[in-house]
């Protein structure tokens, strides 16, 4: 299902390792009670506070929950490629925000050959969705300004955009999706999404 909402998403921004980690755990038929236990009291997370291992986890568990078993297992399973662009795929579902900077942005940008992206567009772009939306006019400046640079990080995290210097200029990267991913992504009649990955 893809949320139509925005929501400020300002902590755990793409948790690859915390996300491969309860993934191989599902795949190997742990249960909830199983994966709480190894993250918040054996510690699997190497995170020190409790908190953050709470947090961690949750964000984690929602991403993967209402998942078919076919992504848990190419999250378990996969090369690097496709673990880190599966995970993206499951952002992308429930992340309005980032599916539009992308959809507005960075494709714009791809099909006229310029893979520059830099703090201007970034800014416009933000400041754009403060106007259009009362949701996100409401956002705290720290909220909103945590929510964008949580945006750009799970591109980064992903490898579809490098960070270059100056600070806050990046480079768009086009990286084609591994074909176990657009396999299943075309099987469950979710092409569009490659798109969105890039894939284009």
């Amino acid at each position: 299902m893809t949320e139509t909402a925005y929501a400020a998403r300002t902590n755990n921004a793409f948790v690859l390792t915390e996300t491969i980690r309860v993934a191989e755990l599902m795949h190997l038929g742990a249960t909830q009670e199983d994966i709480r236990q190894r993250v918040l009291v054996e510690d699997l997370f190497q995170l020190r506070s409790q908190v953050s291992r709470e947090r961690a986890l949750q964000t984690v568990l929602k991403r993967l929950q209402q998942v078919p078993e076919k992504y848990i297992q190419l999250i378990a399973t996969g090369n690097p490629d496709t673990r880190r662009l599966t995970i993206l795929f499951l952002i992308l579902r429930e992340n309005r925000l980032l599916r539009e900077l992308i959809a507005e942005v960075l494709l714009d940008k791809i099909k006229a050959f310029d893979y520059l992206l830099t703090s201007a567009d970034l800014r416009t772009f933000f400041e754009g969705k403060r106007e259009q939306s009362s949701k996100v006019a409401a956002w705290s400046d720290s909220t909103y300004k945590k929510a964008a640079s949580n945006t750009i990080l799970v591109l980064i995290n992903a490898g579809l955009l490098q960070p270059m210097s100056p600070r806050r200029n990046y480079q768009i990267r086009a990286v084609p999706v591994p074909s176990p991913l657009r396999q299943q992504l075309l099987a469950d009649g979710l092409g569009h999404y490659l798109t969105l990955m890039l894939d284009i």
